[in-house]
Formats: structure tokens, sequence, C-alpha cells
């Protein structure tokens, strides 16, 4: 085992899970959802308590595993969902008001990202989650550029496409489309982006003050 995955396997045994996350977890399992590590989750929460979200948006679901992450970092902020199964969408909800998010602060919203999100406010969101279908996300990024407020950040769930990314040999329509989103990022003079490779990497974006 490398070093790399010796960190990460102590730096996941540090972190727990509370219930409404495990059941969130054996669902997205169950459904074959996006899943993530505790690691990943615990900087899902970082980020949303270090940026003070108060407005959260998800594209895509993952059945409230990563949504109750965001709600451990900002557990007054109002997190809008976006996706077309409905049940998904129930199961989410069903694990933010275990995870005792308030009621009122949940938005649901049933139908396909690239309906809703032309419709979606611009300069609302002060943190966008990407779980989306990766063959989506040129397309979902546009719209979370538009949606996000000034300063605010953007998150992009397996950006590496588990490691495809990083292969010169990969030349699969998604990936060449991930690595040119990637390099157009780095290139922006407005805007700051990393990625760090934990599960399949996370692409974050955000924009530089004026």
């Amino acid at each position: 085992m490398s070093e790399f995955e010796l960190s990460m396997r102590f730096i996941d045994e540090q972190i727990v899970e509370l219930k409404p996350q495990q059941v969130a977890r054996r669902y997205a399992l169950e459904l074959g959802l996006p899943t993530i590590s505790r690691a990943l989750g615990a900087h899902l929460a970082f980020v949303a308590a270090a940026t003070r979200a108060q407005q959260i948006i998800e594209i895509g679901s993952t059945g409230g595993l990563t949504t109750t992450w965001l709600h451990r970092g900002a557990p007054t902020a109002t997190i809008t969902c976006i996706d077309g199964e409905p049940e998904h969408l129930a199961q989410t909800r069903r694990a933010l008001l275990d995870a005792d998010h308030a009621p009122s602060a949940i938005r649901c919203i049933t139908g396909d990202p690239h309906v809703v999100l032309p419709r979606m406010s611009e300069d609302t969101y002060d943190l966008v989650l990407v779980t989306g279908p990766l063959e989506h996300v040129a397309a979902h990024l546009q719209h979370s550029l538009r949606v996000v407020r000034p300063g605010g950040t953007i998150l992009v769930l397996n950006a590496l496409n588990n490691g495809r990314v990083a292969d010169p040999a990969r030349r699969d329509a998604v990936t060449t489309s991930l690595r040119l989103v990637i390099r157009e990022f780095q290139r922006q003079p407005d805007l700051a982006s990393s990625v760090i490779p934990l599960d399949g990497g996370l692409l974050q974006v955000t924009s530089l003050p004026q």
C-alpha cells in the first residue's frame, strides 16, 4: 500500500459518519448512485463551513450522502437539490430531516437539470455541488457559473474520472471533455481553481475579487 493510500485510510478512520449519512450511503450503494469517502465528506463539510454558505445547490443526487455532509458544515443553510428521479430526492429529504435540517430550508426540485438550471436565478448561491453524470459536467458548469454569487464556490465530484483524465491514452469523449474543462479553468484570469485527488478528483472553482 502506497503512502498516499495509507494516509487516506488513516484519515477515513478518524472521521465518524452519523446515522443519517450511513443510511444515505446504503441507499446510494443499492441504487448505484455516486458515493464519497468519509474524507471527502469531511472536506465538503469544511468547504461549506469555511465559505459560510447560506444558499447551497446540489445538481444531481447521491440520495442524501453528500447533502448530509454539506449540512454538517452549514446546518442553517437553505439546500436546494435538483434531480430527475423523485425517489432519490425523497431519500435526500429524509436524510436531511434525520440530520435535523429545518424542513423549511430544504428545496427538492424534480426535473432534468438541463431544463431546471436555466430558470434558476443568477448570482444566488454561495456553494454549488455538481454530482451528476460526467457527460453533463461541462453544461452544468456553465449554469453553475451563472447561478453562483461573486466569490462563491463550485465543486465537481469525480472530476478526474477515476484517474482517466491523467492518462493521455484515454481519448473518450467524457474524459477529453473533463481534461479540457480543467485546463480551461486554470487559464481563466478571473477564477481560482484546483483539483484534489480525492475519490476520483474534486474540482474546486471560485471567482477572484475584482
